[in-house]
């Protein structure tokens, strides 16, 4: 009788990176082979849990149709449906023909190179990935519709009024946080298991939450109330409870508004800030002494907020009367007009959010007085994706300015806005700095070319986005634009993008109408795509796929740093953790960051790259990287671990351990009253950015029409095009985050697959049983959506009290047709087909794409 052999088993330490959150997970290997992830309870980030997608997460690791070996496309043919033939070939070929090709564009113009990636991976594609662009020299970068969808208002504003990245409630102190198309805390959204936890919390705490959306979501099935409203109409709900928070019920903060906002600065009858002719210093008027003086004169002892006033000959304002007087036209029977909410509703929210917001009081955390402002209004995505993203944002933020609940107890929170480091070295290390007029400028940002404030002047365009010219912008819709030829020599930009290399975006189908996205794509003379899986993209366009390395394969030294991105907000922990190979890269894949390593010293720029990574990293002697020396990955990794926690504590140390976490202070948390920066109302910069804008379109004679009332200072409703469409077309589309999936990158995962299928939602379409009577349509019929442009996808109807009367949702999750995806292929609804790319559908301040659109149902034959 044969003796049993005895099971190897071992666990390692390490984060996610099922989606951008990266929690910590505890791998199990039996015999090398994984067989279980779980969270890590010993970190703050994900504390112990795991969402289906991180628990799944080992399919992608064992998935039959990966992409194992290099291959080459054979077809010169491109296009949405076309066999690309590919053929294995070795790394040394793949390796040749890619450097050939980057050394070519590098010697005649490296502007042509994009740099294309995906948020799901964010970290590595921000770490490595843009320390290459920046060394290779090319300011192109793209991130499909992480960016153009997801943050380019949400974040813009979050990173003005909180130096941060996101917001959520204080979740151990507020007592009510109203969520416009957000939701913080029930299973989207950054640091996401972590929230949950805290929100549950709160609920048993008896913190009551508010949902305004136009769908029953997961945080309206866990809500105390939730206020259906027509897409893309937040503005004007929030205005008009601005208008009766501050012209009605009088329930705004005096001293938060005097102190910490522009409120009392001086406005002229041309909009701009009244300045002190010396110092150019905005001016505010003080009652004491009956004077105007510079704002942040010593010897102020009051400020006004309402009122006129004359200043060398000028009649002016304070900021706080201007919008006292702008906010009076959203009255409660205009907010109703505008977004289905009833007046009643209005006004009860705004009552509510008011009262509970208990201004002027204090609360005492370890012995210190902070003031006590338990409420929150909390913005993401669904406010922030239409065409007034800007001022949908900046409209819901003004709640929480106006009753002074901006990072301070049971307020609104920004993710991490200040860090004082670990106690042993002070790092990492971080906090907000007074700017111009006394305005908040980041401690710390995702982006490296953006930065929320002060927002750099427009320029001539170099970057194919135009981004420059449109500074406020941190992603373009002009990759997918219909005439983007036309754009370009409109604005005359002086080369033709010709290459993109790729870290794991699906642009084909993440962004819009994919046919137009597809003619752009065949204009560039090669691609090459760092992938998992066979795709859409890669499939119809790629000239070389390179096998990358799935999470549990990677080396990453930092995956959630800056933690403004995607470590939790608010009281308890601070962890900094490393993403770390559970097994090493089966096949023949490779670590994206070590493959880019290895094209740099292909390309002689060891040099650039290693300089950009000391800036990038923060490394200081004796761990700044020496050109003169070739380091591997692990070798530079060890380098960044060091610099920040010390000599022991470097790549070895966190192999054991995983991760160092340190309590956090309340002062980092609670910060707002102890730094002196202030925070704009009124975005005087706008115009400034509007002026500088028009007049370079002028000179270079380009025929493009913006609308530039969205630069002026104060926000206001502006509608869609899809507000503006009546006729056959009736019912408002938009999609919402599906919580099992990371937009459509998990859909070949069968666990969640199997879930998705047995879920009636998830692959359907909800629709409203009164609407859908009128249209005599039943449960599970097979439909036709069509867009006014003719756009249709099919799909089966689920009918639900769940979603707006006037509105159809869509799962974003679905629609791949590609065979090398076969789980996925064929399920739900390809919502993204019905979207327009292009001037008209996208906010002439930040370029964000608009995502709702009018549609018309009907039975498919």
């Amino acid at each position: 009788m044969s003796e049993e052999v005895k099971s190897r088993v071992e666990w390692v330490v390490s984060a996610c990176n099922m989606d951008y959150n990266a929690c910590g997970i505890r791998v199990k290997k039996e015999n090398g082979v994984v067989i279980r992830i779980e969270g890590n309870p010993e970190s703050s980030v994900g504390k112990g849990k795991l969402c289906p997608r991180g628990v799944a997460g080992l399919q992608i690791l064992y998935d039959p149709y990966r992409v194992n070996k290099p291959l080459l496309r054979t077809n010169p043919e491109k296009g949405l449906d076309v066999d690309p033939k590919w053929k294995e070939i070795s790394w040394d070929e793949a390796m040749d023909i890619i450097t050939e090709r980057l050394k070519e564009i590098r010697e005649t113009d490296p502007r042509k190179l994009v740099m294309q990636g995906t948020t799901t991976a964010a970290n590595t594609f921000l770490g490595m990935g843009m320390a290459f662009q920046e060394a290779f020299g090319t300011p192109n970068e793209f991130y499909g519709g992480g960016g153009l969808h997801c943050g380019n208002g949400a974040h813009l504003v979050n990173g003005v009024y909180h130096a941060s990245w996101s917001l959520v409630p204080d979740f151990d102190y507020c007592n009510l946080a109203i969520y416009f198309g957000a939701s913080k805390g029930h299973g989207a959204g950054h640091s996401a298991n972590s929230i949950m936890l805290q929100a549950a919390d709160a609920r048993v705490r008896g913190m009551k939450f508010i949902v305004v959306d136009p769908q029953l979501g997961r945080a309206g099935a866990k809500a105390d109330k939730w206020v259906p409203i027509i897409p893309g109409t937040d503005a004007a709900l929030a205005l008009g409870m601005v208008n009766l928070l501050i012209n009605e019920l009088g329930l705004y903060d005096s001293e938060y508004l005097k102190l910490k906002t522009d409120a009392p600065y001086l406005v002229g009858p041309n909009k701009r800030y009244v300045r002190d002719e010396k110092t150019g210093k905005p001016l505010i008027w003080d009652p004491i002494d009956n004077k105007p003086k510079i704002f942040d004169d010593e010897g102020i002892k009051d400020f006004v907020l309402e009122g006129t006033y004359e200043v060398n000959g000028i009649e002016c304002r304070p900021v706080f009367q201007i919008l006292k007087e702008h906010v009076r036209k959203y009255t409660p029977e205009k907010v109703e007009e505008i977004t289905s909410v009833p007046q009643k509703t209005v006004y009860n929210l705004a009552k509510e959010f008011g009262e509970k917001a208990m201004i002027g009081s204090t609360i005492k955390i370890e012995g210190k007085s902070y003031p006590y402002r338990p409420v929150a209004a909390i913005y993401f995505r669904g406010s922030q994706g239409h065409k007034n993203s800007v001022y949908n944002c900046v409209s819901i933020e003004l709640l929480n300015q106006i009753v002074g609940a901006a990072d301070v107890p049971g307020g609104a929170l920004g993710f991490n806005p200040v860090c004082h480091g670990h106690p042993d070295t002070g790092k990492p290390y971080w906090e907000p700095k007074k700017g111009k007029d006394g305005f908040m400028m980041t401690g710390t940002w995702v982006v490296p070319h953006h930065q929320p404030f002060p927002i750099p002047e427009p320029r001539r365009p170099q970057k194919m986005g135009l981004n420059d010219l449109f500074p406020a912008a941190m992603h373009s819709f002009i990759y997918g634009a219909p005439d983007q030829e036309k754009i370009w020599e409109e604005f005359k930009l002086e080369y033709r993008p010709s290459v993109i290399l790729n870290f794991g975006s699906n642009s084909v189908m993440s962004v819009g109408d994919p046919e137009p996205i597809a003619e752009n794509l065949k204009k560039y003379d090669f691609i090459i795509s760092f992938d998992v899986y066979l795709n859409e993209f890669t499939n119809g366009f790629a000239d070389i796929v390179l096998p990358d390395a799935s999470y549990l394969e990677r080396l990453d030294p930092n995956p959630n740093y800056p933690p403004i991105l995607n470590h939790p907000a608010g009281l308890g922990k601070w962890t900094y953790q490393i993403r770390q190979p559970v097994v090493k890269p089966l096949f023949e894949r490779r670590s994206y960051s070590e493959v880019l390593l290895e094209l740099a010293e292909r390309l002689g720029l060891r040099e650039a790259l290693y300089e950009t990574l000391n800036i990038k990293f923060e490394l200081e002697k004796p761990y700044r990287l020496d050109s003169k020396k070739r380091y591997t990955w692990e070798e530079i990794c060890d380098l960044v671990l060091k610099n920040k926690f010390g000599e022991k504590r470097g790549l070895e140390w966190f192999r054991k351990h995983g991760a160092i976490t340190w309590d956090k202070k309340p002062e980092e948390v609670y910060w707002r009253w102890r730094l002196d920066v202030r925070v704009p109302l009124y975005w005087e910069f706008l115009m400034d950015l509007r002026d500088k804008a028009k007049q370079i379109i002028e000179d270079l004679g380009a025929s493009v029409e913006i609308d530039w009332s969205f630069y002026e200072p104060l926000p206001d409703f502006k509608p869609c095009p899809a507000h503006e469409i009546t006729g056959e077309y009736d019912l408002y589309g938009f999609y919402y985050r599906e919580i099992r999936h990371t937009n459509s990158f998990t859909m070949q995962i069968p666990w969640l697959d199997e879930v998705s299928v047995n879920d009636p939602y998830t692959y359907n379409i909800m629709m409203h049983p009164d609407t859908a009577k009128k249209k005599g349509i039943m449960d599970g019929d097979l439909v036709w959506i069509e867009s006014p442009k003719g756009n249709r996808v099919k799909g089966r109807v689920k009918l639900t009290e769940g979603v707006h009367p006037q509105a159809l949702a869509f799962a974003a999750c679905a629609g791949h047709w590609c065979d090398c995806q076969p789980v996925a292929k064929g399920k739900g609804v390809f919502f993204n087909k019905l979207l327009d790319v292009d001037w008209d559908h996208v906010n002439p301040v930040n370029l964000n794409l608009d995502l709702c659109v009018k549609l018309k149902i009907y039975k498919a034959e």
